[in-house]
């Protein structure tokens, strides 16, 4: 008896780490050190916004260098790997992994990340962008496209992760506690509509510039999986794990930016 409990023990604990096993060979199939490392990059970028805009170039190096430790990988990658752990079953682990390491699956991962470091650079993404407004509309690429970001769900969910970021950069800011939270959450749906239009222009752009070496047949296998169950699931699991990412910087970000203010005002 005690030897059959000690091995029903022993199957038991190996569950989790089997799950957790599964976890990371997912989030290595979507490349996501190289994500998190894009959106560091991108955070560099965000820090010298700040600095523009918010503190008249006042935060020098240490603001900065508080920046970058604010997007740190490691955390961001940990709050990724408990959302995937605790949203996925097994089974959509099992079918998300073979979708995304298959040669389409490493192809259309590779193709984003490329197209989101693209971007980065203002030609590029100014090129992107008249693509997409001048483009034509009736081609099959924009037509897949459009069909990818509907079934997805992009455009409100990104707004909505971006309402969520900037309300808790602008709590991070309020060291006194003086923000009324239900006006300022009015403000910031008060700008739904033009963010949605930006949101809608870069989606767009993006996928446009991304998908372009594919052919219609990669395209729509891409769209099938992500009317399975498995796609549904991995999508909703990517944008609560990133809401809760960004929801962590954007308040530290405003607090660093409340931190350089008031002691300007000191």
């Amino acid at each position: 008896m005690r030897l059959f409990l000690s091995s029903a023990a022993l199957f038991l604990w190996t569950l989790p780490l089997q799950a957790e096993e599964k976890v990371e060979r997912l989030l290595q199939a979507l490349q996501m050190d190289e994500v998190i490392e894009v959106l560091r990059d991108e955070g560099g970028e965000m820090g010298q916004v700040l600095q523009e805009n918010f503190l008249d170039n006042n935060g020098g190096h240490v603001f900065q260098k508080q920046v970058d430790q604010i997007y740190d990988a490691d955390r961001m990658r940990s709050q990724v790997v408990e959302v995937f752990d605790q949203s996925l079953t097994e089974r959509e682990l099992d079918r998300a992994i073979l979708f995304y390491e298959s040669d389409l699956g490493q192809a259309i991962v590779s193709l984003e990340i490329t197209a989101r470091i693209a971007l980065a650079d203002e030609a590029i993404e100014k090129m992107a962008q008249d693509a997409y407004e001048n483009g034509d509309k009736d081609s099959e690429l924009y037509r897949l496209v459009d069909e990818f970001i509907q079934i997805n769900n992009l455009i409100e969910e990104n707004v909505q992760n971006s309402i969520s970021a900037d309300y808790n950069f602008f709590r991070g800011m309020d060291f006194d506690g003086v923000l009324d939270d239900a006006e300022l959450l009015a403000q910031l749906l008060a700008q739904k509509d033009s963010m949605t239009e930006e949101t809608q222009t870069w989606l767009y752009s993006f996928f446009l510039l991304a998908y372009q070496p594919l052919n219609d047949a990669q395209i729509r296998e891409n769209i099938a999986f992500s009317r399975t169950e498995t796609g549904r699931a991995v999508n909703a699991a990517l944008f609560e794990s990133f809401d809760q990412v960004f929801d962590t910087i954007y308040f530290e970000l405003g607090q660093a930016v409340g931190q350089v203010l008031r002691g300007s005002d000191l």
